[in-house]
């Protein structure tokens, strides 16, 4: 409260006031008036300097100790007013100023607000468990020591001169004076624990001061030798300054339980000054017992040294209880750090179960257990009036079992990982992202729209079709989201899931890469007959092949046919691709049925060069998971071996996926196939995400620009110049270049005009039956002979 430079000069002036005060009474000795009238002033100054730096700690106190300082300044008032009357009295009114009562008065007021004070301390120690049996016993043997000496100095003289000039008021000061000194002890058996060190030693001697000076005029005046300027008003003026410079160095109070250490630490001295207090004034009082005998016996002085031997004993003992009590508490403090350690660990390991109980180990979102958990309570906060929504969004990745059986699960997981971060940068607060398993995530989105709804599943296809850059390998993945909203499609979490992945599995069937809303008529019950027919079509021979033509634009020659799998159901009728691959793609069925593909192609690849077609090239389709198969290449050289058929007659066409796995392994794989003789050509070319790089190594012969560019030339220029830039690349890499797709003159021309190598499309002619395909093939070998 107040700095160090102001403790400095309250030290300074202290220490100066009181010298000069001493030099006063010494020099005026001898000149009553004037003694008098310095006398006066000296202690006026002193109690206006220290009421002002009492009561400036009173206003800055905030704490318990508030009330404490705001007695000790009344108490200081009070002596100021008691000594400006007394002056008034002495030095203007002709009644002496020893006989007024009114200053007598005030001055009983000093004591009597000193004595709350220190029973407001006293109020503090019992709610701190301070004030003890013990320590009010010590504060009782101490008192009634002083109390003896009092009364058989001061009080009983005072009795029995009470017909003179004494009153009652004179008997007060020593009976406040042991008010004020059980205070003074209550401070010493408390100390360090309400106030700082040095403000309880201050306030401890400031007060034993007072009474020291008080007890020095009563008993003065009652042997009749007081005078003005003796000892007493030097003391009671330093008493005045101790107990304001105390108020100088208290600070803010701290309290028992905060302060424990300081108690812990108590040192040795301190302890054995408390104990032994009451014991002391019981030896100084049978000391003084045994001088007042007239005749001392042995008998008397042995029971004084026993009584002395057994104060000593009982000081002893406090002092191990205290070390025993002292050492109790410690290793009670260290139980209850460790149990506290072992409490705070114990909680951490709960936190930590907790947290992976709810979370997904490799992203660290949410798992499976929390969103049903999260839905369970959006259902039950959620305001049935209003047209807002609960939606649940079903997220799978597009071909990531192809990376992750290619590269490893080293990069499946750090891929799962980076999908995880973009998709928990694009949502707010009231929306959830959680892994429930393998590829799929699930997004709980609270009180929305179905704009909004539209809105962030469009948000978050176009985050998730960024490039992912995993350990310097580029991949391109596209999600498939279906959703379904609560309670429309469903009321609890099982059924919500059910219905969104029923429309997630929609989307893969029309080409991935975007999102549905689920719809009655998405129903899995059909998907599921599908799939079991599919299955049992391959061994029931349903599926047939059909024909499509390729022309050479500059010969104008068919130069090969494209192979295409039709399946022909005798309970469903004309099954279209789109309905069939993408389920064979999801429950691996791709792989027999294109073994299948390739064998039947080989085998009519044999059958049409013994018919003497000439050099006619079968294109066939392969899917990018028989690509990825470790043994793929073993399988196809086993199919040629199997049919006969020439490599030279076979082109292979691979998709842009298959540049997500491996570049070594892939470039490995078309090698080999190259060297077996065949020609390999990149279908879809355009609507992937091809790298040029790969490009450039990739043994292939041939790029087949997308239906979806074809379809559109002269209908902007931008399309022409793509495809025309297209082709453009291709002959600058030494690549053929066919177009799929073409169905009118217009493209036709245009695609001759930019040097495009071959077409294939419905102006040529649709793909055809086998029957079909060969009735058109020997049309054309008969128009080229003519």
């Amino acid at each position: 409260m107040f700095s160090k430079r102001d403790k400095k000069f309250a030290y300074i002036f202290i220490a100066t006031y009181i010298v000069l005060n001493l030099s006063w009474n010494y020099l005026f000795q001898s000149k009553e008036l004037i003694l008098d009238w310095g006398i006066a002033v000296f202690q006026v100054v002193a109690c206006i300097t220290a009421f002002t730096w009492i009561m400036n700690t009173y206003r800055k106190e905030e704490g318990k100790a508030r009330a404490f300082w705001l007695f000790l300044g009344l108490g200081i008032l009070s002596y100021l007013l008691g000594i400006v009357v007394w002056a008034f009295y002495h030095f203007t009114m002709t009644t002496g100023a020893e006989a007024a009562m009114v200053p007598k008065i005030l001055w009983i007021s000093q004591n009597v607000f000193y004595f709350i004070a220190l029973l407001l301390i006293m109020s503090v120690m019992k709610k701190n468990n301070l004030l003890t049996i013990r320590f009010l016993l010590d504060i009782l043997i101490v008192m009634s020591v002083a109390g003896t000496f009092i009364w058989f100095f001061i009080m009983d003289p005072l009795i029995k001169n009470f017909n003179q000039t004494f009153s009652y008021i004179d008997i007060l000061y020593p009976i406040l004076d042991l008010g004020v000194l059980a205070g003074v002890i209550s401070l010493v058996v408390a100390s360090n624990s309400i106030f700082t060190k040095t403000t309880s030693y201050l306030l401890i001697f400031g007060l034993l001061v007072q009474i020291i000076a008080d007890l020095i005029f009563s008993y003065l005046t009652v042997k009749g030798v007081y005078t003005v300027g003796s000892i007493t008003e030097p003391l009671w003026i330093l008493s005045l300054f101790i107990i304001s410079l105390a108020s100088i160095h208290h600070e803010p109070f701290i309290g028992y339980e905060d302060n424990k250490s300081i108690l812990k630490n108590k040192p040795k001295g301190s302890l054995f000054l408390k104990h032994s207090l009451p014991y002391i004034g019981v030896i100084l009082l049978s000391i003084y017992v045994i001088s007042e005998l007239q005749h001392s016996t042995p008998i008397v002085i042995g029971l004084f040294f026993s009584i002395l031997l057994v104060i000593l004993r009982q000081v002893f003992t406090l002092l191990d209880n205290d070390r025993l009590v002292s050492d109790l508490n410690n290793l009670n403090e260290a139980l209850e750090i460790k149990v506290k350690e072992r409490t705070d660990r114990l909680v951490e390991t709960i936190n930590q179960m907790e947290h992976f109980a709810f979370h997904d180990v490799v992203t660290g979102l949410p798992n499976r257990r929390y969103i049903e958990k999260r839905l369970a309570q959006a259902i039950k906060n959620r305001n049935p009036v209003g047209e807002k929504k609960i939606a649940f969004l079903l997220l799978d990745l597009d071909r990531f079992k192809q990376i992750n059986d290619s590269l490893g699960h080293s990069y499946g997981d750090l891929l799962l990982k980076e999908v995880g971060r973009r998709l928990s940068q694009v949502m707010h607060s009231n929306e959830l992202v959680c892994r429930i398993g393998g590829d799929e995530y699930a997004i709980l989105l609270e009180n929305v729209t179905m704009s909004k709804i539209e809105r962030k599943a469009e948000l978050i296809l176009q985050v998730l079709r960024k490039v992912y850059d995993i350990s310097g390998v580029d991949l391109h993945v596209t999600p498939s989201i279906g959703i379904s909203i609560y309670p429309e499609h469903g009321e609890n979490f099982e059924a919500l899931l059910m219905k969104a992945d029923t429309a997630m599995y929609k989307v893969k069937e029309n080409g991935k890469n975007h999102f549905k809303l689920y719809q009655a008529s998405m129903d899995m019950v059909p998907q599921l007959a599908l799939e079991n027919s599919l299955r049992k079509a391959l061994d029931r021979s349903e599926f047939v092949l059909y024909y499509q033509p390729q022309l050479s634009l500059e010969t104008g020659q068919i130069i090969g046919v494209e192979a295409l799998i039709r399946w022909i159901s005798p309970s469903r009728g004309f099954v279209p691709p789109s309905e069939f691959i993408s389920i064979a793609e999801e429950t691996g069925l791709i792989l027999p049925l294109g073994d299948w593909v390739l064998r039947e192609a080989c085998k009519q690849s044999v059958t049409w060069e013994n018919q003497g077609i000439p050099r006619l090239r079968v294109a066939v389709n392969i899917s990018s998971i028989q690509f990825q198969q470790t043994n793929f290449v073993k399988i196809v050289a086993n199919i040629i071996a199997q049919t006969g058929a020439n490599p030279d007659n076979i082109e292979l066409e691979i998709t842009e996926s298959i540049a997500m796995g491996s570049m070594e392994n892939t470039i490995f794989k078309l090698s080999q196939l190259k060297e077996m003789g065949f020609h390999i050509a990149m279908d879809d070319f355009g609507t992937g995400y091809s790298s040029l790089q790969y490009m450039n190594k990739f043994p292939i012969d041939r790029l087949k620009i997308d239906r979806s560019f074809i379809s559109l030339l002269n209908t902007n220029e931008k399309n022409d110049a793509i495809v025309k830039l297209i082709v453009m690349m291709a002959k600058g890499l030494n690549f053929k270049v066919i177009a799929e797709g073409v169905e009118t003159i217009q493209q036709r021309t245009f695609l001759e005009q930019i040097d495009c190598d071959e077409i294939q499309g419905y102006l040529i002619s649709k793909p055809l039956k086998l029957e079909d395909c060969n009735e058109f093939l020997n049309a054309a070998t008969v128009s080229c002979t003519k």
